[in-house]
Order: C-alpha cells, then sequence, then structure tokens
C-alpha cells in the first residue's frame, strides 16, 4: 500500500508533500523536491523552516492555521530565491489541505503545490513585446492564453491549438467561451463567461474543468484567469492558463479506490489488527481490536500495547518490543504459545499474536494480527485433562491385570507341588506362559506408557524370569542378551505373541538341547538394520531333522506358526547336529528409534 502511494506520488505531474502533525515531511515526490533545490531524502524528518529558511516559517503558520481550522488554504502565491544567493527567483502556487486520521481528528498537512515559475516568466516576457512573448509561449508546454478585459481571445501559445488540431486564426478574435474547446457544454461556458468578469474585476479565478479536444476527447486541466496590469496597476489583459491534470485525476481516483479497499480488507478481517511503533505505541487498530478488547479506537491509539497485557507480564513487554526492532523479521503465530491479553473489564483471554515489519517512510512499524484462540485452548485444556483421566485408568487396569495374573501364577505352582510329573510339567509351561503375559502389563504400568514397550527390556525382564524357570533344568544353562544397533519398540497388539513366542523357544531349549550335567547357553540377539531381527541361539546338540515347526507333537512347536501370523513376522528354524539351533523371527512392522 504504501509503496503504490509513493509511486502515485511520483508519477503526479504536481508536487505533493504529506508533512506530519509536527510539520515534519513524510512524504515529497521529486516534482517538489527537486523544485525546492533540495533532493527527497534531505526533506524526510525536517521542516519547511529547515528547507526554505526564508519563507519556511510563514509558510508553518498558514499550515499550522490549517490544521487548526481544519480548512484547506488553497491557491495562494509563495516566492524563493534557490538556491540562496543566486538571483534566481522560484515562484509557487501552494494549496494546503488538512490531514485526518481514521477518527477524523487532523493529524498533518497535505501540500499540493505548482511551480508556476516559468508562468511568472512568460507574464513577464508579455510585457516585453509581443513577438517575444509568441515565442516564449509556443515554448512552453502549459496552454497559455492572452485575452482582453472584455474575454475575446488574442494570443494563444502552441500547446492548447495543436491539443484541440486548430490553428490559431480560428479562434484568434472569438470570445473565449465560444471557442471549440468549450463550446462542448453550455453550463461550461457559463461558467468561464463568469470567471472572466470576476477576473477583469481583479480576481484570480482557478478551478479544475473539462476541455474539449482532437476528436471530440476529453482533457481535465488545472485552469486559471489572472488580471495583468500595466505599469499603472489598470487591468489591461486577462492571462488564461491551465495544464493538464488528467493523469493526476485518474491517480487521485486511483488512490481513492485504492484506499476504500485497503480499509474494507482491514475492517471486515476476522482477526484483530494493530499498527504499533517502534516504542510500542498503538498507531492503528480495526473494529475487531475493539470488539476483542472492549476499547474504542480513541481509547486505544496512541496507548502503549501495554495495555493490552495483564499486570504480571506487562513490565516484559519494553524489553520485548525494543527485542523484536532491534531484528525485525516476520513472525507467524504457528507454533508460538498462546498469549494472555487483557480486556478493559479485566477479564483475559488466550491469543495468538503474528507480527509483519512494515517500513512506512523512514519510519519501521509493525503489523500485529491477534486470534482469539480461546475456545481451542480450553478444548485442549479439557482434552489433556480427559487423556490424563485416561492414563490412570488404563495404568489401573494394567495394575489390576498383572496382579490376576500373578495370582493365577501362584495358583499354578500350588496346583503343580503335588502333581503327578506329567502334569506337573504341563502346569509349570503353562505357569511360563502366564508370567509372560504378566510380565507385560507390568511394564505398561511401570513406564506409564500403554502404546509401545521396549524390546530390549522386556527381554531382559523376561530373561531374568526364565532363569528361575531354568534353574529346574540344571544351573549350568546360561541366559544372555545383546543389542545391536538401535531400539525397536513392540505395540501392545504385538507384545504378548512376540512373550510367549520367547518363552516357548527359551524353555524349550532348556529342556532338550542339552545333556544333563552338560554347561551350556542360550542367547538372545536383536539385530536392527532395515528390518528388526530377533535371534534365540543355544550351543546344545540341535534338533532332529524330522522336527518342523507346526508339525511337531508338542504343543508349543505346534503353535509357534501361529503366535508369528499373529505377530506378522518371519520365524525360521536352523539347527543340525552338534551345532546348536538358532530361530530367526525377521519383525518388518516395529517401530524403530535412534
Amino acid at each position: 500500500m504504501e509503496k503504490w502511494v509513493e509511486d502515485l506520488l511520483e508519477a503526479s505531474p504536481t508536487g505533493i508533500a504529506i508533512l506530519d502533525r509536527q510539520l515534519r515531511y513524510v512524504h515529497i515526490n521529486g516534482r517538489l523536491a527537486n523544485s525546492n533545490g533540495l533532493a527527497v531524502q534531505q526533506h524526510l524528518g525536517r521542516r519547511p523552516r529547515d528547507i526554505l529558511p526564508a519563507i519556511g516559517p510563514a509558510l508553518e503558520d498558514i499550515m499550522n492555521e490549517v490544521m487548526t481550522s481544519g480548512t484547506a488554504r488553497c491557491h495562494f502565491e509563495a516566492s524563493a530565491e534557490i538556491p540562496a544567493g543566486s538571483g534566481c527567483m522560484t515562484f509557487w502556487d501552494a494549496s494546503y489541505h488538512p490531514r485526518f486520521d481514521d477518527d477524523g481528528i487532523v493529524c498533518g498537512i497535505i501540500a499540493m503545490v505548482e511551480d508556476i515559475s516559468l508562468k511568472k516568466q512568460a507574464e513577464q516576457v508579455m510585457r516585453n513585446g509581443s513577438e517575444r512573448v509568441r515565442k516564449v509561449l509556443d515554448a512552453l508546454f502549459t496552454f497559455v492564453s492572452v485575452l482582453d478585459v472584455n474575454g475575446v481571445l488574442l494570443e494563444a501559445n502552441r500547446a492548447p491549438l495543436e491539443q484541440a488540431g486548430l490553428a490559431l486564426s480560428s479562434v484568434q478574435g472569438k470570445p473565449f467561451w465560444e471557442c471549440y474547446w468549450w463550446n462542448h457544454d453550455p453550463l461550461t461556458q457559463a461558467r468561464l463567461q463568469e470567471a472572466i468578469a470576476r477576473a477583469a474585476g481583479g480576481e484570480t479565478v482557478r478551478y479544475d474543468v473539462a476541455v474539449r479536444m482532437k476528436n471530440d476527447s476529453r482533457m481535465t486541466i488545472d485552469f486559471m484567469l489572472t488580471p495583468l496590469r500595466d505599469g499603472s496597476g489598470h487591468i489591461v489583459n486577462i492571462v488564461a492558463s491551465a495544464i493538464d491534470i488528467t493523469a493526476r485525476k485518474q491517480n487521485e481516483l486511483a488512490l481513492e479506490i485504492s484506499e476504500t479497499y485497503f480499509r474494507q480488507v482491514v475492517e471486515s478481517t476476522p482477526d484483530g489488527l494493530m499498527m504499533v511503533d517502534g516504542r510500542g505505541q498503538i498507531r492503528l487498530i480495526n473494529t475487531r481490536m475493539e470488539e476483542l478488547f472492549g476499547y474504542t479506537r480513541n481509547e486505544l491509539v496512541g496507548e502503549s500495547m501495554g495495555k493490552l497485557l495483564p499486570d504480571d507480564v506487562r513490565h516484559l513487554h519494553v524489553d520485548y518490543v525494543q527485542g523484536f526492532f532491534r531484528q525485525p523479521s516476520a513472525r507467524s503465530m504457528a507454533n508460538r504459545k498462546p498469549l494472555f491479553a487483557r480486556r478493559q473489564d479485566g477479564s483475559q483471554f488466550p491469543c495468538e499474536i503474528g507480527l509483519n515489519p512494515m517500513q512506512v517512510g523512514a519510519e519501521l512499524l509493525t503489523l500485529a494480527c491477534v486470534t482469539d484462540v480461546s475456545e481451542r485452548y480450553y478444548a485442549k485444556q479439557m482434552l489433556e485433562k480427559a487423556l490424563q483421566e485416561k492414563t490412570v485408568l488404563l495404568g489401573e487396569v494394567h495394575h489390576r491385570v498383572k496382579n490376576n495374573l500373578q495370582v493365577i501364577s501362584s495358583l499354578l505352582s500350588l496346583q503343580s507341588r503335588n502333581a503327578t510329573p506329567e502334569v506337573h510339567k504341563a502346569l509349570v509351561d503353562s505357569q511360563n506362559h502366564v508370567r509372560s503375559m504378566a510380565l507385560i502389563h507390568q511394564l505398561l504400568y511401570e513406564r506409564n506408557d500403554f502404546s509401545r514397550i521396549p524390546v530390549s527390556v522386556y527381554v531382559e525382564r523376561l530373561i531374568h524370569l526364565l532363569r528361575d524357570v531354568s534353574a529346574t533344568y540344571g544351573a549350568h544353562i546360561s541366559l544372555t542378551f545383546r543389542r545391536e544397533g538401535e531400539e525397536a519398540f513392540l505395540e501392545l497388539q504385538n507384545s504378548i505373541p512376540f512373550g510367549l513366542i520367547l518363552n516357548e523357544i527359551v524353555i524349550n531349549a532348556c529342556k532338550h538341547a542339552f545333556e544333563p550335567g552338560c554347561p551350556g547357553s542360550v542367547e538372545i540377539v536383536m539385530l536392527s538394520g532395515e528390518q528388526v531381527q530377533v535371534q534365540i541361539r543355544d550351543n546344545g546338540k540341535g534338533i532332529p531333522d524330522d522336527v518342523k515347526l507346526g508339525t511337531a507333537s508338542t504343543l508349543g512347536f505346534q503353535l509357534l506358526p501361529l503366535l508369528a501370523e499373529q505377530l506378522k513376522c518371519t520365524l525360521t528354524l536352523r539347527s543340525g547336529p552338534g551345532q546348536g539351533s538358532c530361530f530367526t523371527m525377521v519383525m518388518p512392522d516395529l517401530i524403530r528409534e535412534s
């Protein structure tokens, strides 16, 4: 928006400047800056008295009068020697308009200044002789005509004649209002006739008007009638002059439309918007900010942004603003913790704030976007509370299941004491299965994580339980575990079949892999590569060739393929006489972490 305004000002054929309440230049286009004899950057932040010492104080008095009254002062003449001491005078036709902020309060001046030095020169030349006047007028790009006191056209320079496709002879000697430029509209003719009468009475008349040009086209001109006096002060002629302001009018209309669109966008956005300066003072707010905080624009504009913060964090605001303006950058609201803002009535609400630095002239401002996230914030709190209650409930459930399984294990142990050897063996196997399942629920309860279990933690705890079982088959059997690579995790639905497979293979090795009294070892190895593998190796006598998974007579070997299918893993057996045996589980679906 600001860049577009600057481009429009720069393209304007008229000198334009915008001054703030302290009469410091905020914007000035190149045309006016050059007319003042300094570059654009040398104007910004300075006052007219700094730029034009000779007439600056008087110009500031006029500006102050305009700001006080709220009424424009139009078309007054000013002049100064530029550069100072050069003897070259520059003349301006100036109009000062009050500049209003969003609340209708005067906040500065809009100056529209035309350099009329050439026109002044032309008037002087006309006094020196008609031939010389003709040459000068024809060299001017502006429209200049000379009338008698009755409004009859005496002379016209080349520019208006060429623009209308006319010869001087076709309009010379005719009443000016009957000429081609004006006779397309009776109202325009009547207004011109009345203006000529006023100029003949000694008044300078100036207004914007649309005139007819070549091919019945229209041109908007800034038109002026000035009485020309002789050495005795009598009015002898009227000078009509004009400049083409069609482009300026189009620019003004485009600027007005763009400002309207800008205000509509700002006011219709569902988020609160405010412009803040480097001191943390609020320069601009939209309607949504009034609704969010309960303040009016007049109550917020000019106040510190800290007014919108709770008392306990307000003292941190100054340091934060200074830090942001030292390293300004766009900061979105994503992934930011919600802040709490304070309404006029003292109540607080959670919000998120996005920041976007904006260079406005020589000043750095920040556009803050404030979003009320109360609904999401309190919904998240309720969700977290419900999740915490669910976690406590799940922990209690797993704790009770573990206790119940331990009771079952104890009952099986009691039953096995007086059982026959064959029944004792079956009860011990069942007790081992129950223990492996109870261990899963115990780990879930201890870790307070009900979604997964680390494989290495589970295997180490299971080996500790199985050592007690293996001791019944001989203290000479050692059980070990090692992990190569990153950790892997079992999801809850996979943990029970995994534990039962591990339990069955290890107990089977303790029972059948070693000769009585001979030392032996069972090793469990977890390999984490592209896929997770778990190997259960023993250095016993090996499994006979006729024993196959799923076809053996023992219940455990019959269950292993079914458990592997439930676990969605591949279970293979490699064995040979005197080579021991090695069961390999390949589990592609396990979760892995570094």
